[in-house]
C-alpha cells in the first residue's frame, strides 16, 4: 500500500494550526518533518514551498470537487458542501487567506475560481469559443463570489453555508438565462 505523503503533510500542518495552536505563519517546514514523519527532500518532492503547501489544503480539502466539472455539475451542492469543509478548518483558513507573497492563497483562490467558471462556461457553451459577453461575464461573477467567500471567511464565518450558497448562486445566475442562449447545454447554470 503505497503512503499518501500528501495526505501525511496536510494532516501534520492542520495538526500544528487546529490542534496545537501554532500561527500558521510560524510553522516550519522543519516542524512539518517532525509531526509527518517524511524526509525534506520528500517534502520538497510534493511541494513547493509551505504556501504551496497551504494552496494544496485548500484543493484537497475545501473544493476538490471543483475539479474538471462535467457539464451536469451540481455547482448549489458542491459549493455548499465547500463551504462547510471551510468552516470546518475556519483556524486554518482565516490565517492563510491573511497571508501574503508569492503564491499565497488568496491569489491561488482567485485565479482557480476563475479558471474553473470559464472552463466550465465554455464547456456548457460547446465546441466554438463562448461570446465576449459571457467570457466577461463568467470572469466579473467569479471575482465577485471569490470577495463574498473570502469576507465570509475573514468575518468568522457569520452566515450558514447554505445562505451563502443560495446567495452566490442568486448573485451568479444574473443575465446567464440570456447569455446561455444558442449555447450547447443552454439556461441558467446556477438556478436554485
Amino acid at each position: 500500500m503505497a503512503i499518501d505523503v500528501e495526505a501525511l503533510v496536510i494532516d501534520a500542518l492542520l495538526g500544528l494550526v487546529e490542534q496545537d495552536g501554532v500561527p500558521l505563519e510560524r510553522v516550519t517546514v522543519k516542524q512539518l518533518l517532525e509531526r509527518s514523519g517524511v524526509s525534506r527532500q520528500t517534502f520538497y518532492n510534493h511541494f513547493l514551498d509551505k504556501n504551496d503547501l497551504i494552496c494544496q489544503v485548500y484543493e484537497q480539502r475545501m473544493v476538490h470537487a471543483f475539479t474538471g466539472a462535467p457539464t451536469g455539475f451540481a455547482y448549489r451542492a458542491e459549493l455548499e458542501r465547500s463551504l462547510v469543509h471551510m468552516r470546518e478548518h475556519g483556524t486554518f483558513l482565516q490565517q492563510a487567506v491573511k497571508m501574503s507573497g508569492q503564491n499565497n492563497l488568496t491569489d491561488h483562490v482567485v485565479a482557480r475560481t476563475q479558471k474553473f467558471d470559464l472552463d466550465w462556461h465554455q464547456e456548457l457553451w460547446g465546441p466554438d469559443p463562448m461570446p465576449e459577453e459571457l467570457r466577461l461575464a463568467t470572469i466579473y461573477h467569479a471575482m465577485a463570489s471569490t470577495q463574498m467567500a473570502l469576507s465570509w471567511i475573514l468575518s468568522g464565518f457569520p452566515a450558514p453555508e447554505s445562505e451563502l450558497a443560495d446567495l452566490i448562486c442568486r448573485m451568479r445566475g444574473i443575465g446567464m438565462e440570456r447569455l446561455f442562449e444558442g449555447a450547447q447545454t443552454p439556461g441558467n447554470p446556477y438556478a436554485l
